[in-house]
């Protein structure tokens, strides 16, 4: 009866790993048979899940039912809960379920309790798989750090904040990358087996183009660079991100930041209630937000808070987007 619990926003990993476990587990021969994927997002495939998975495997090896996007440990379902209890026990032996969300699981749920306890009888597996924040950018470096070693790849100095611009957390790009930087260095070296160091100048060379986002755009603001701001935010207008959307997360985002330095300024030190005001999920974040908005005065904050909801209004008039952000923007340098 064993059960997998697989969580995480690394879907490209949370994959990688099913699949590991279908290559260990399944008979190639069976393979077709034996494996059978449900999406928990629709009520009549959570049922077939939990029917199939009381069957036992045909021909060698073991039968696999995975459940994607699986509401079992992320939302209150009396229904299935019971019905999860219920079958739990009558799995066979050499059947797996894999119970598989991006989401962690809510331990406020009895059914999260229940996994839990079978956790700690050794009756299920939990494995998590959760990318790093995009603005945490020491989870990230950790990460790509991370990522890079298991591939033999050493990064030099600068190369890690070069690489983060260009692919952000997109694992499944990071990994595409990486692979064409070690084809690259290989080939360079003329030892596939030797330690590779990847250089700033090979960066360049080797990965797409720097991707532009909304926190490196927070970044430059909050640093008054303007100008580079304003580039970031004409690339991303060129690729297509409208206008308004765009605004909106700026919006977002600096709404934030003003809110928890002039939380700080006047002293409030209860994370609680600073989350609360300023709506963030995790105070881990407040740290970062702190440290960014350090020499960033309240006045700049609430004078750009001010542009970007001038820029709401005239983009809503239908104006030139590219014009709209450039002239609201640039009289704060």
């Amino acid at each position: 009866m064993p059960i997998q619990i697989i969580w995480g926003n690394d879907l490209n990993a949370c994959n990688k790993f099913i699949k590991t476990i279908i290559d260990q587990k399944v008979s190639k021969i069976w393979g077709e048979i034996n494996v059978s994927f449900f999406n928990g997002d629709e009520d009549n495939q959570i049922k077939q899940a939990f029917d199939e998975v009381l069957t036992p495997p045909l021909g060698d090896g073991s039968r696999l039912v995975i459940l994607k996007n699986n509401p079992i440990f992320t939302n209150k379902n009396e229904e299935i809960r019971i019905k999860f209890e219920k079958i739990y026990q009558n799995i066979p032996s050499n059947t797996y379920l894999i119970l598989q969300n991006d989401k962690k699981p809510d331990t406020r749920l009895k059914s999260t309790k229940f996994i839990k306890n079978l956790i700690k009888k050794n009756l299920a597996i939990e494995t998590s798989f959760s990318l790093p924040d995009i603005w945490d950018y020491e989870s990230q470096k950790r990460y790509l750090e991370v990522t890079a070693n298991s591939m033999n790849i050493n990064l030099d100095k600068g190369a890690a904040e070069l690489i983060i611009n260009s692919v952000g957390n997109d694992s499944v790009n990071l990994m595409s990358e990486l692979a064409k930087a070690k084809l690259y260095l290989s080939a360079s070296n003329n030892n596939e087996n030797k330690e590779l160091i990847l250089k700033s100048d090979d960066v360049k060379k080797i990965f797409n183009n720097r991707q532009s986002n909304i926190f490196k755009i927070i970044d430059h603001l909050l640093q008054n660079n303007i100008n580079e701001s304003l580039i970031e935010i004409h690339s991303l207008l060129k690729k297509g991100e409208p206008a308004l959307r765009l605004n909106a997360g700026l919006i977002s985002q600096i709404r934030m930041h003003t809110i928890v330095k002039l939380l700080h300024k006047s002293g409030e030190k209860d994370l609680g209630k600073i989350c609360k005001i300023a709506n963030i999920s995790n105070p881990k974040r407040i740290f970062f937000i702190r440290k960014k908005v350090n020499n960033t005065s309240s006045d700049f904050l609430i004078k750009l808070m001010t542009n970007l909801l001038d820029i709401e209004s005239s983009l809503k008039k239908g104006n030139n987007p590219i014009n709209v952000f450039t002239e609201n923007l640039i009289n704060l340098s």
